[in-house]
């Protein structure tokens, strides 16, 4: 799997995921704590992983360099 999210991108995803994990604990409604828990799982997950794959369909590539 080649990365396609890199530096500032990746400090981004976390910053978002961490957020919005910190607003699932503070929030007592279940439908808000579901979505901002998918959004908090895809942020930190692509950030860890240095992947995205909406990212790789629309073919954006912030890691810096071409991996073929």
């Amino acid at each position: 799997m080649k990365k396609n999210v890199g530096g500032l991108d990746r400090f981004f995803r976390f910053g978002v995921g961490f957020v919005c994990l910190a607003v699932v604990f503070a929030t007592d409604h279940p439908v808000w704590k579901v979505v901002f828990g998918i959004v908090a799982v895809a942020g930190i997950g692509t950030g860890i992983a240095g992947y995205c794959p909406i990212s790789d369909l629309l073919k954006i590539n912030t890691a810096g360099k071409k991996e073929e």
